[in-house]
């Protein structure tokens, strides 16, 4: 014998199951999602990150190739990194690449551009390495 709380939930759920929303895919999917894991990057909320994260991609590679004259400041790596610091206090450039899985040389360009828009400043640890710290 169920308890009562069972019994009603039993026969209150209900099936969310669906079928893929991509034209010619009769798989189902579950929880009411509308695409199968295979076609999930038909859905738009998919699409605007996989474009977002291929701007991010395209940016860091031109900041690769011509330096601090590429970063966008006003962009996602660089707003991102402003935020990063507000929260964490200050970095080194070697630490900022480790937690941004970014290139030393990369970091080091959006560090510069930062620092000559007067967003950051930059210091020097005992041993060496430049440390990033919000301007203010």
């Amino acid at each position: 014998m169920r308890p009562r709380a069972i019994e009603h939930f039993h026969s209150t759920t209900v099936s969310t199951t669906r079928t893929c929303e991509r034209r010619g895919c009769f798989k189902t999917t579950r929880e009411g999602k509308p695409y199968c894991p295979d076609h999930v990057q038909d859905h738009e909320y998919v699409k605007n990150i996989l474009s977002i994260l291929a701007e991010r991609e395209a940016e860091e590679g031109r900041v690769r190739a011509k330096g601090p004259v590429a970063v966008d400041t006003t962009g996602l790596t660089a707003t991102e990194l402003l935020l990063h610091l507000t929260l964490h206090g200050s970095r080194t450039v070697e630490r900022l690449s480790r937690e941004f899985q970014l290139e030393n040389t990369v970091m080091r360009n959006y560090v510069d551009a930062l620092q000559t828009q007067g967003t950051v400043v930059l210091g020097r640890t005992t041993r060496g390495s430049t440390v990033v710290r919000l301007a203010g």
